[in-house]
């Protein structure tokens, strides 16, 4: 949108400058904003946000609170004034904005606003803060510094500037709202709630983040603060609930935190007692148990000793019986010859024995040396399976040496090892002991002889042969691989000649198309300026206005190819031409609109007054400019409304006489019951002595005034100490002299109009009909000067749109931009040519001495120089001396470690053959030794008789029988003892535990006892929260404790939460605590007396609840009215505001279309996450409260409830917080973003936001986000009467991740929406022919210390010229 849409863009206000002057790092820093556009950059940290938000938009709003760019109190004033700052114990500063447009008339108009504060550096705080607005200008005709190079006071600039020009914060934004925008302090509200909305840092990452729709929807008017305040302050009646509410609230939340605790204290000691009671009663019956059983065990024990008693008795006297019968039987004479043979078997017995033992021995070792044998030949099987192996792998070894060019019969055989087979030899050996027993024949393995050391040194021979092959093998690898890879690289550097010679040819090709485009250009080039040229001709001829001095012809078409910067010449000087005419049209314009201005205002003042007396004000005579005192009617009245005229006096006396009263200042004196206002700023009259002479109560009477605290006589008295004669004193006349003292004067009017009810209201009717002719004489006057402005500012907006569409240069320039490229183009592809063509033939040269030289290489080694050829003999190579390798390594680790194994088994088995040796001939000699003693046992044996044999038998029966009896009597012996130390052991314990239970049964009857007077605590039971009532049982009671799983909590963090407790509530309870029965109990005593501190919480929870219901009902009962009638309106309103401006968004964003068709269209619509009942009751918004039905406003009545109630849930912050959350229309509809534009196939095609990429994403939204901006500002400028207002937008940490010529689009976009703006961003240009001027400040500051410094860009549309600022 250019100045054409506006249709106020030419005299729209535009920033110029701006300054800070003493706060946060700045001195005193002016900015050149000339043109109202400027870029503030820098590395993070540096500063730059900082001067965003210390210019704009708190020099417009003056909200120090709003200072930070990420919401409200994010940056503290105070902080930025006293933080770091070395001066004095005061600090004052300023931030200023001057604004600037062009009048009618052709002049120039300025308006600066700003801020003061002033910080203490004593208190730590903002002591004062002002804010100014005025035509003066800072630096020029305004100092806001002095000459001591101290910023000025609040007090010295009000005297500098006038009080009317110093004003608080509301009244600054409203003034503000009326001159810089032309509306309502309200809706510029809304104005700056999306100027706040889009500085927000956020904003760049939210559009990163793909949040478009949100910005939107918060940009969009809030509902008004006033409102919601004034709906908020509806509870006010309901104050008192509030106050009992938060006190039973604050005494709920304490009493159950410290319950919380408490319970946790009485359930632990109710618990413990429990379970000490049911402890001691479990230990009770278990002591009377274990009595019971003890009492059982020594009884059994006592039985069981009688019986093993008895039993030992028996076994002893069998004892003594078998001694005797012994005794006689070894006294018989067989006996002892029997003994002798016993002696003589057992030797024999003895040999055999070890006959046999020797005999088994001989056996083991002869199994022993054929197992060792079996040994032998295992091994030597393995070794012959490793020499084959070895083999195997010395004739791969010679193949692989063969393939490599080698000599592969070079390689060495290992040696031959013998077949490994076991031989047999017969042999007789004795395997019984008996001497009549014959020898067994039995099978002696044989093992094969071999020379181990002989074929061991085979082995190494062939190892030693192995490595030498081996490094031959390497020298050919490591040959093959350099050689290899030579003819790799040879082969790369094949390949990039030839891509060099494919990019010389392709070059060419591109620099035959360049110069064919640099010719194409040139020919548009001329063509476009050809254009230019007839439409500056026809421009000039359609120009509206007849004038003498014709326009300037425009340049050649020759001059305007050669002169890229022509047409913003021819531009400038038609601009100069008409700009006198344009002066003079808006001269005309601002010229009416002053008269209309001043008769409107002559008109509001009149009708004012006209309105006042018709309702029956009467005019008041004026008082002495130092007379500022208030006046209190029920302390004193006016002289002039408590006296009335004498009926005697004429018309002319009267008015004389009031004369001489209004000038001598008696007229409006304040006169009081008493007399007594000491201090008061104000004229008094009050009575002295009565004259001598005429006095003033001869002409004037005391007037009958209602309600009034002067009694008549008072006044009585005052007018008889007011002479009419001239003698001392004050003396008036009826011919309106009057003296007083040293002074005297004289006035005269024509009719009375003060003094007497009379006088007062004739002079209130001829008033009327004054003013009533006055209006009508005003208001032809006004019609006629509308008239006549509507036709000047046709005029004037005629011109001015005329003068814009002077034709674009924007064809031209982006012609001379595509020739300047194409010329570059073709000099860079002919460059390149030449480049490319010797980079090929520099590699051709070097490819061919490199081939060369690995040819000679090569053949030298008779060697081919293919690579793949020499990759196979490298890979041959390789693999021989891996075969040699393994060769090397069968050898190492297996033939020889198997051959030292076949050795050291050879050399046990020669143990193992003389062991077995050893062993039968020990046999031999048993078997013998065992055959001569058994022959003569024989000789013995026959020689006994069989008697003996008899009574030796008889003798070893009784033995037996005795040694078994001896058996058993130890054991019955211990047996009897350890059953008379057992019953002993059980008397004892039976004596103990019966000891014992006398003391358990008191301590169970003391434990029941402290359980009981537990439970008998008033509250103590409730207050473990364990069940609703106390069981009858104790037992029952006693399961509740033990089953429950919780902690208890210590006495001590009780008596903690005790004080607590005692601070919340205090004032309100009383907090005592006692000790009962060694427990702790807390009484609260309240309005309902002393309670424990359980039932009171119960008491407490119960009486909040009554009093939020009762809320709840008035809530319901008062606050409905509102909801429906003044809340729903209003919403319908800001509602409709909303429509217009998305239809608005609409209408810009139509209009920005990119070259290739692409376009953004938004729609606004409920959203589609609401419920029904809020999508009926936005329906029902819609309509007015006069067409709803009972059950309309009924179904709206419970929908708005219902969202209140949902957000004081919720949220813990006043009414009007609550009702700005949940009434806040803006979070039921929801933004829809839609990108046009023509797909890959030709066709149109609409698709959503999160369809597109990051980069398209970003683009897209600052576009819309601009449009925004642009449809806010288009309305302002309807509402605001046509008027012209500072269109502005303030954009921190902009365009993240967009490049420069994106940026660039982006801030023509603003210039065509005729936008200023104010952005933040770490680096970057942007600049393009489309801005006709840009500022770019540089923040600087240093990593340590004071201060700030910025270096200062200037964009002129064409070029960049800097200057230090």
């Amino acid at each position: 949108m250019s100045d054409e849409s506006t249709g106020t863009g030419a005299n729209r206000w535009r920033l110029h400058r701006g300054g800070i002057v003493n706060i946060w790092q700045y001195a005193e820093t002016t900015f050149d904003l000339d043109g109202g556009r400027a870029i503030f950059q820098g590395t993070n940290g540096s500063g730059k946000s900082r001067t965003l938000e210390l210019l704009l938009p708190l020099c417009l709003d003056g909200d120090l609170r709003q200072l930070g760019s990420k919401g409200f109190d994010t940056v503290s004033i105070r902080r930025l004034m006293l933080d770091e700052y070395p001066g004095g114990p005061n600090r004052i500063g300023y931030a200023w904005i001057e604004l600037r447009r062009e009048n009618a008339d052709g002049g120039e108009e300025f308006l600066t606003c700003g801020v003061g504060v002033k910080a203490s550096k004593t208190s730590q705080s903002i002591s004062d803060s002002w804010r100014f607005i005025t035509s003066r200008r800072v630096g020029i005709n305004l100092y806001l510094v002095g000459a001591d190079r101290v910023p000025l006071g609040s007090a010295q600039l009000r005297d500098l500037l006038g009080a009317d020009c110093v004003l608080d914060d509301q009244a600054f934004r409203a003034k503000v709202a009326a001159t810089v925008y032309g509306v309502p302090a309200a809706r510029y509200g809304d104005l700056l709630h999306l100027q706040r909305t889009l500085r927000n840092p956020d904003v760049g990452l939210k559009v990163l983040e793909g949040q478009l729709e949100q910005i939107l929807s918060d940009a969009l008017p809030p509902l008004d603060a006033a409102l919601i305040e004034r709906l908020a302050t509806s509870f006010d009646d309901l104050e008192s609930i509030r106050e009992n509410i938060v006190r039973l609230t604050g005494a709920d939340k304490a009493l159950t935190a410290f319950l919380s605790t408490y319970s946790g204290y009485a359930f632990g000691a109710l618990r413990d007692r429990a379970e000490a009671m049911r402890t001691a009663q479990q230990r009770l019956r278990a002591l009377r148990k274990e009595l019971t059983g003890l009492e059982k065990q020594v009884s059994g024990k006592q039985q069981d000793r009688e019986t093993a008693e008895r039993t030992i008795a028996e076994l002893e006297q069998r004892e003594s019986e078998l001694e005797s019968g012994i005794d006689a039987l070894r006294s018989h004479p067989a006996y002892s010859e029997l003994q002798n043979l016993r002696d003589r078997e057992q030797l024999v017995e003895s040999a055999r024995s070890s006959a046999v033992s020797a005999l088994d021995t001989a056996a083991k070792h002869r199994a022993q040396e054929h197992r060792s044998a079996e040994s032998v030949v295992g091994v030597l099987r393995r070794l012959s399976g490793d020499a084959e192996a070895a083999g195997q792998a010395a004739q791969r070894a010679a193949q692989q040496l063969s393939t490599a060019g080698l000599d592969g019969s070079l390689v060495r055989r290992p040696p031959v090892i013998p077949v490994a087979e076991l031989r047999a030899e017969q042999a007789e050996v004795r395997t019984s002991p008996e001497p009549d027993a014959v020898a067994q024949e039995v099978r002696r393995a044989v093992e094969p002889q071999l020379d181990a050391e002989a074929i061991a040194a085979e082995f190494r021979a062939v190892v030693a042969d192995s490595q030498q092959l081996a490094a031959t093998a390497r020298q050919r690898s490591a040959l093959t691989l350099a050689l290899h890879q030579q003819a790799v690289e040879l082969d790369a550097e094949r390949d990039k000649v030839a891509e060099l010679q494919r990019l010389a040819r392709q070059a060419q090709l591109t620099a035959t198309e360049a110069a064919g485009r640099r010719n194409q250009a040139q020919q548009e080039l001329a063509d476009a300026a050809a254009v230019w040229v007839e439409r500056a001709q026809k421009w000039a001829t359609e120009w509206p206005s007849t004038v003498e001095d014709p326009a300037p012809e425009p340049p050649a078409a020759e001059e305007l190819a050669e002169n890229r910067t022509a047409t913003r010449g021819a531009r400038e000087q038609a601009r100069r031409w008409a700009r006198p005419q344009l002066h003079e049209a808006r001269r005309q314009v601002s010229a009416v609109e002053q008269e209309i201005t001043e008769l409107r205002v002559d008109s509001r003042t009149r009708e004012q007054e006209l309105a006042e007396l018709r309702a029956g004000h009467e005019q008041t005579p004026g008082r002495p400019a130092w007379a500022e005192a208030e006046r209190n009617p029920e302390q004193g009245r006016a002289f002039y409304e408590l006296v009335d005229f004498q009926p005697s006096l004429t018309a002319d006396e009267r008015a004389g006489l009031e004369a001489a009263l209004q000038s001598s200042g008696l007229l409006n004196a304040w006169v009081t019951a008493d007399g007594a206002v000491p201090g008061l700023a104000d004229l008094l009259a009050e009575p002295a002595d009565a004259g001598s002479g005429a006095t003033l109560a001869d002409l004037l009477s005391p007037a009958a005034v209602t309600d009034c605290p002067v009694p008549p006589e008072r006044v009585a008295a005052l007018l008889a100490a007011v002479s009419t004669d001239g003698s001392a004193g004050l003396s008036v006349s009826t011919d309106g002299s009057w003296r007083a003292g040293v002074l005297s004067g004289a006035w005269r009017k024509s009719a009375a109009e003060y003094v007497g009810a009379g006088a007062r209201e004739a002079a209130r009717a001829r008033r009327i009909a004054e003013l009533e002719e006055d209006l009508s004489r005003l208001r032809a006057e006004v019609g006629e000067a509308e008239r006549r402005h509507h036709e000047a500012s046709e005029h004037a907006a005629e011109l001015e749109q005329h003068l814009e569409a002077y034709p674009d240069d924007g064809d031209l320039l982006t012609a001379h931009a595509k020739l300047t490229t194409a010329i570059e183009a073709a000099a860079d592809s002919e460059q390149k040519v030449v480049q490319l063509r010797e980079q090929h033939e520099s590699a051709d040269q070097r490819w061919q001495a490199a081939h060369a030289e690995l040819v000679r290489s090569a053949g030298e080694a008779d060697l081919p120089a293919d690579t793949r050829a020499l990759d196979a003999a490298n890979r041959a190579a390789i693999d021989a001396r891996g075969g040699i390798d393994a060769l090397c390594e069968a050898i190492e680790s297996r033939c020889l470690p198997t051959l030292a194994d076949l050795q050291e088994i050879s050399l046990h088995h020669d143990v193992a053959i003389a062991d077995r040796m050893e062993a039968e001939s020990q046999a031999e000699q048993r078997c013998a030794a065992y055959a001569e003693q058994a022959s003569g046992l024989a000789e013995l044996t026959s020689a006994v008789g069989g008697e003996a044999q008899e009574i030796s038998d008889k003798v070893s029966a009784f033995e037996r029988e005795r040694a078994d009896l001896r058996k058993q009597l130890p054991q019955a012996r211990e047996q009897i003892s350890s059953l008379r130390e057992a019953a002993a052991r059980l008397e004892t314990q039976l004596e103990n535990k019966q000891a014992q239970l006398p003391g358990r049964e008191h301590d169970a009857s003391s434990a029941t006892e402290t359980f009981q007077q537990a439970l008998r605590i008033p509250g103590l039971w409730s207050a473990a929260e364990v069940g609703e009532e106390l069981p009858e049982e104790l037992d029952e009671a006693a399961a509740l404790l033990t089953a429950a799983e919780r902690r208890g909590s210590s006495e001590a963090t009780v008596l903690n939460r005790l004080q607590t407790l005692q601070h919340s509530l205090s004032g309100n309870y009383d907090i005592t605590a006692a000790d009962q029965h060694g427990l702790l109990t807390v009484t609260v005593t309240g309005e309902e007396g002393p309670q424990p501190v359980a039932e009171a919480a119960r008491r407490v929870g119960e009486r909040l609840g009554e009093q939020r219901g009762y809320l709840n009902e008035r809530y319901q009962s008062i606050f409905a009215d509102y909801l429906i009638r003044d809340l729903a309106e209003r919403l319908r309103g800001q509602m409709s505001i909303a429509e217009d401006l998305c239809k608005r968004m609409n209408e810009v964003l139509d209009g920005a279309r990119s070259s290739q068709g692409v376009h953004v269209q938004l729609d606004w619509q409920p959203s589609a996450a609401l419920g029904d009942d809020i999508k009926q009751a936005i329906d029902l918004v819609r309509t007015p409260f006069a067409d709803r039905s009972d059950d309309q406003d009924a179904l709206l009545r419970r929908v708005f409830t219902d969202l209140i109630e949902a957000e004081r849930d919720s949220t813990s912050g006043g009414y009007a917080e609550i009702l700005a959350r949940a009434l806040d229309y803006r979070s039921w509809f929801a933004f829809t973003v839609r990108v046009r534009d023509t797909g890959p196939d030709g066709k149109p095609r609409v698709r959503r936001l999160r369809q597109l990429s990051s980069g398209e994403t970003r683009l897209i939204s600052y576009v819309t986000l601009f449009a925004a901006a642009a449809a806010f500002y288009d309305a302002v400028s309807v509402s605001s009467d046509g008027r012209g207002p500072l269109r502005l937008v303030l954009l921190d940490e902009a365009f993240e991740r967009l490049d420069d010529p994106t940026i660039a689009r982006m801030l023509g976009l603003l210039v065509d929406l005729d936008m200023d703006w104010l952005i933040t961003w770490p680096s970057g240009w942007g600049v393009s022919p489309k801005i006709p001027k840009m500022h770019i400040y540089d923040v600087l500051r240093p990593r340590s210390g004071h201060g700030i410094a910025c270096t200062h860009t200037t964009w002129t549309g064409t070029a960049l010229h800097r200057a230090d600022a």
